[in-house]
């Protein structure tokens, strides 16, 4: 059976002994995870079974320039309960919620990861690009400070910014970014002006999850470097600032002078990934999940 967080202690209990099993990297408490999950920030779904947990999703809502997306951050299956549908199970359970509060979803797969891949293609979603995951941890060391001459960075005023900017950068005007009056929550829109015009910008993300609390650069625009590397470093000032434990950025592979930009201020990677988008509601055929080992898909 799939069904939605209950919200008890058991329920987190059991979605922390699935993560154990599968990633065993949170490093939450199952009080907290329980915290963490009662809120309207994150959404999870279980897969039951002999009266324990043996499997879950995780999904949560961003909001940016091209409107907004439902995220599937987390996904996994406990090994012993591999080939019996779940994962996709999974997906459609939360994408069917998604539903109601976005017009698309996605969620990113390692390329090591075929049986994840699987689940979200018979979920109806679909691979969109590949991108290489970079990340910057703060305990590992901050880059030196870096000033770039003539270029300044800011957080965007009003409407008029985020036109401009989705101008730029070739997508369609969204009406689903906050305005100067309403709370900009978790987003944050940076602007880069080079001599006094504008020269870029870049979307900011903050996001907590069962993994960690980061940020997590959503889009990165600037036709010259030295404007690319003024952003990252300003998006890390930013995310520090705010106790981050992450930062990343899921880079187009196409995009090769931003992923060496990225790396030249001490982002690492950690490894490719693969895109996977679909349109909301998800349409109702599904094929049989026959997938191997445990799925799993981390997002921004």
């Amino acid at each position: 059976m799939v069904r939605p967080f209950d919200g008890s202690l058991r329920d987190a209990e059991g979605l922390l002994a699935v993560e154990k099993a599968t990633f065993n990297e949170s490093p939450y408490t199952a009080q907290q995870v329980q915290a963490m999950l009662s809120g309207d920030a994150q959404r999870a779904w279980l897969a039951t079974g002999e009266d324990r947990v043996v499997g879950f999703v995780v999904a949560f809502l961003t909001r940016g320039l091209r409107g907004s997306c439902w995220e599937i951050d987390l996904l996994a299956v406990h090994p012993e309960c591999t080939r019996r549908g779940l994962a996709t199970r999974l997906i459609r359970a939360a994408s069917s919620h998604g539903g109601q509060v976005a017009d698309r979803a996605r969620g990113v797969v390692s390329t090591e990861n075929p049986g994840s891949a699987r689940a979200f293609e018979r979920a109806g979603f679909r691979p969109s690009g590949q991108c290489e995951l970079v990340v910057f941890r703060p305990e590992d060391g901050m880059p030196r400070p870096w000033h770039a001459l003539g270029v300044k960075i800011r957080k965007a005023r009003d409407a008029k910014d985020m036109e401009e900017c989705a101008r730029e950068a070739g997508w369609p005007p969204s009406n689903a970014g906050p305005s100067g009056s309403e709370d900009w929550g978790s987003w944050t829109l940076l602007v880069a002006e080079l001599r006094g015009k504008f020269a870029g910008f870049a979307e900011l993300s903050e996001v907590q999850t069962l993994l960690y609390r980061g940020m997590w650069i959503e889009s990165l625009f600037a036709s010259r470097r030295v404007v690319r590397i003024a952003l990252a470093h300003d998006a890390l000032t930013y995310a520090v600032a705010a106790s981050m434990e992450e930062i990343g950025m899921m880079v187009p592979v196409a995009d090769h002078s931003l992923r060496v930009a990225l790396k030249e201020i001490g982002f690492r990677s950690l490894g490719r990934f693969d895109w996977y988008e679909a349109l909301l509601p998800l349409g109702s055929e599904t094929l049989p999940d026959t997938g191997t080992g445990h799925p799993g898909g981390n997002c921004v």
